[in-house]
């Protein structure tokens, strides 16, 4: 079995990993890096403008020619940085992912040949290889870890998760991941992005009281909350507390819009009755000129938590609407920084920003949907790998989980395997 590094093991985001047995290699994720993207175009659409060459260049995409022989594309959740590059490098071999996230690749990459599975069910890639989805919690719906059942024995590929025993939408399979810790799991591939994070990961739970707690305080002015578009289970909260305020509620960007409608077929978001969904800049407009003398009346979702400088809320603070904010209003910060350094600058200028307008900023309403040590121990202990790849991180993320794994017994070099992008190994 041979471990190809391909794009994730350098800093967060544009996740690929190979996995070989034989001349069959089974390419797991295909993402973007989002704060790289930012730099040269902030929409998906136009780096089709770029050669396949630049992008990776550019650390944009993964290099997907690193990979020989590939049989079958997995997807294991929805997230940008794990599917967002399918549109641009157009695997010529079956998709497989839960029917959700098949969703989301197919509104994405439209010449795909796509395959959405149920939970647990095992997809035939070969006489030898199969690939089963087991359900687990992270920031999205239909979250899966990956396992490839191979003659070498089993590959579980976690990047990425959390536990969470309160979710809304969705629970970790423990009985799944004993059973295939009873069996022959030969390597775990398994993110790092809060490997260096001390205890356990919070539920989602602790949002929806901290929400609660936040509304409930504030009692005039302009409310605006952001959070990530696909944070479907977080917006629900959001907007369950918004209707209680008895304010007029506008959720205002594209992808709000277009994650909200997919979350509503699959029956796993109710509207308020008084809600507007408002895509274009016309639209939002108007409903803002409405807002000026009546702001204690309107609540507004929109995007930009990153302080992306296209999103509905930066365009508001840099004056691109004709509509200002008031000292007194106040802005719910549902979403933690991406530990990126071009996230951590466009944030740390969207809230400098906020300051200046006098807005009352209500930070940290928010819980990662990344484990943290003890969530890591935890998995380890339940499925017993022999092997260990840490992805999805920068070297002091992977170097951190490294030293997690070499507590539980892993020795360095000989079980625990730090690759960078390029670099396999044979087990």
């Amino acid at each position: 079995m041979k471990i190809t590094a391909v794009g994730g093991y350098k800093a967060v985001g544009r996740n690929m990993t190979g996995v070989s047995i034989g001349e069959e290699t089974i390419a797991i994720d295909n993402g973007i890096r989002l704060d790289t993207l930012q730099m040269y175009d902030r929409e998906i659409e136009a780096l089709k403008k770029w050669s396949l060459e630049d992008l990776v260049r550019m650390d944009v995409i993964p290099e997907i020619e690193r990979l020989k022989g590939v049989t079958a594309q997995v997807i294991s959740h929805g997230h940008l940085d794990h599917i967002g590059a399918l549109p641009i490098n157009k695997p010529r071999v079956p998709i497989i992912s839960t029917h959700y996230t098949t969703e989301i690749g197919r509104r994405e990459c439209q010449e795909g040949d796509f395959y959405s599975i149920d939970y647990n069910d095992e997809f035939e890639i070969s006489k030898e290889i199969s690939v089963e989805l087991v359900e687990i919690t992270h920031s999205i719906p239909y979250s899966s870890l990956v396992v490839l059942h191979t003659p070498e024995g089993d590959v579980v590929y976690a990047s990425d998760f959390r536990f969470d025993n309160h979710s809304t939408i969705a629970r970790p399979d423990y009985k799944r991941l004993r059973e295939l810790g009873k069996g022959n799991v030969k390597v775990l591939i398994v993110e790092s992005t809060r490997s260096q994070e001390k205890g356990k990961t919070p539920s989602e739970a602790i949002v929806r009281e901290k929400l609660k707690d936040v509304m409930e305080f504030i009692d005039n002015g302009l409310i605006i909350a952001t959070t990530f578009s696909t944070h479907i289970e977080r917006i629900q909260s959001i907007l369950t507390e918004a209707e209680k305020l008895d304010r007029t509620l506008l959720i205002l960007g594209k992808s709000l819009l277009r994650n909200i409608e997919l979350a509503q077929r699959f029956g796993l978001l109710d509207l308020p009755f008084n809600a507007k969904l408002l895509s274009t800049s016309k639209a939002i407009t108007n409903s803002l000129k409405e807002i000026k003398n009546n702001r204690s009346d309107y609540f507004l979702l929109a995007t930009g938590h990153q302080g992306e400088p296209d999103s509905v809320l930066s365009r508001l603070v840099d004056g691109t609407f004709p509509f200002k904010l008031h000292k007194g209003d106040s802005v719910l910060l549902c979403a933690g920084v991406i530990p990126t350094p071009i996230n951590r600058a466009t944030r740390y200028v969207l809230e400098t920003k906020l300051r200046s307008f006098g807005v009352n900023i209500f930070d940290d309403i928010h819980v990662s949907g990344h484990a943290a040590r003890e969530d890591h121990r935890y998995l380890l202990k339940l499925i017993k790998p022999d092997h260990i790849v840490p992805c999805h991180g920068s070297i002091d993320m992977r170097s951190a989980y490294a030293a997690l794994a070499a507590e539980e017994g892993y020795e360095m070099n000989k079980k625990i395997h730090l690759l960078m992008n390029g670099d396999s190994i044979d087990l």
